[in-house]
């Protein structure tokens, strides 16, 4: 079973680089990374790994261990940011936009039930993070990519559980 959800990962994630690759050409990348004298990773990239922190911050909401899930939503912010800036336009469709207007309001509400160590809260606003993800998704013409809340972890090497204090 972790077999068949890590090669999803993996296939997902080369799915998404390829159609980055083919919406971003080369020359576009390579004048990106030497205007910003650091390497910028192609979107595909980034939403991959989005993608397991999404899938990290549901077990870490899950086990109520909220100092994990507060890391992970901050680094999804980040990526988040990265790519509205990196990519602000893909498909053409204004991505920085998008991703401003839909993640945001997401990530706040996640915000709030970390912060108030809520996991009633917590499940809904994973909820509505998962869909802002796929109508992302689908407004950007890769709508075969559908998020879904997680149903095992390929995390075998961390705890997900808090550490007793």
């Amino acid at each position: 079973m972790r077999r068949s959800i890590i090669i999803a990962i993996l296939s997902s994630s080369l799915a998404i680089c390829n159609i980055s690759a083919q919406e971003q050409p080369i020359a576009s990348r390579q004048k990106a990374n030497a205007q910003s004298n650091f390497y910028v990773a192609d979107l595909g990239d980034l939403m991959g790994a989005m993608q397991l922190r999404h899938l990290k911050l549901w077990f870490a909401g899950r086990q109520k261990y909220w100092d994990l899930a507060n890391y992970e939503i901050k680094e999804i912010r980040k990526s988040f940011n990265a790519a509205a800036k990196f990519y602000p336009t893909f498909q053409n469709v204004a991505l920085g936009k998008l991703i401003g207007g839909t993640s945001e309001p997401a990530l706040a509400e996640i915000d709030k039930s970390i912060m108030a160590k809520d996991s009633k809260a917590f499940s809904p606003s994973f909820d509505g993070l998962t869909g802002e993800c796929n109508s992302c998704c689908h407004a950007t013409g890769v709508g075969f990519i559908a998020i879904q809340i997680p149903t095992s972890s390929p995390f075998s090497n961390q705890s997900f559980s808090p550490a007793p204090e």
